[in-house]
């Protein structure tokens, strides 16, 4: 794949407190997160052990050992990036751009040629990054996956953009379209679990050239919890 190098991952901020049921519930969408996130990536890793026979013996099999290896390296950077509890973050511009960078290299083809476009309009609260780069990283694994399946030539769009009311993460890509199950499948349902808990709604739709996803929280809602 020809794609421009992905920057270093900037680790996750640690999580602010929130009440217990609201935590709790939060905690359980994002090991879902992670699994799905984990099952994607080995999916792609069996894809390409599937290629070649005799691995270890032939020029081609070291390449594939190779590329696997990079593939897993991704997988774990972002893991890191989205689960995990470091050092000080970097700027939410920074980390947008990241995770989506790697979410590209992670799910494409080697051969295939996508172009990625990120753009970040006013500043996201802080609340609500975790679930923005989240939803980010499903919603480009998305359109590469899915979108972009078997294309050469691919560009996605990533634009999120905060007001005083609202911020909104949209997806775009120039593929053929969502072809999942009819309701979206485990990703989009992952989706509309992290947009419920702060009161925000999710949206997937096919547009003149590809699909649109998008995500919009309001702001100053806070995670919401049962009961």
């Amino acid at each position: 794949m020809t794609f421009l190098a992905a920057r270093p991952l900037a680790p996750a901020e640690p999580w602010s407190p929130l009440p217990h049921a609201g935590r709790r519930e939060e905690e359980v969408i994002s090991i879902g997160l992670l699994r799905h996130h984990t099952k994607n990536a080995l999916q792609r890793v069996l894809c390409e052990v599937a290629k070649v026979r005799g691995l270890e013996e032939t020029r081609q099999g070291h390449r594939v050992m190779q590329e696997l290896e990079r593939r897993v390296m991704l997988s774990v950077s972002l893991s890191d990036a989205l689960f995990g509890i470091t050092h000080a973050p970097l700027g939410m511009e920074d980390r947008l751009n990241s995770v989506c960078e790697a979410t590209v290299e992670l799910m494409s083809d080697p051969d295939q040629v996508l172009r990625l476009e990120v753009t970040v309009e006013g500043e996201c609260p802080a609340a609500l990054r975790m679930t923005v780069l989240r939803a980010a990283h499903e919603m480009v694994g998305n359109a590469v996956k899915h979108g972009l399946r078997a294309r050469l030539l691919g560009h996605v769009r990533v634009r999120l953009a905060s007001n005083a009311g609202a911020t909104r993460l949209t997806v775009e890509d120039d593929g053929w379209g969502y072809a999942g199950a009819r309701d979206g499948g485990e990703g989009l349902d992952l989706l509309r679990s992290l947009a419920a808990l702060h009161g925000g709604t999710t949206t997937l739709q096919r547009i003149q050239v590809g699909t649109r996803a998008a995500m919009e929280l309001p702001h100053g809602r806070g995670p919401l919890v049962a009961g």
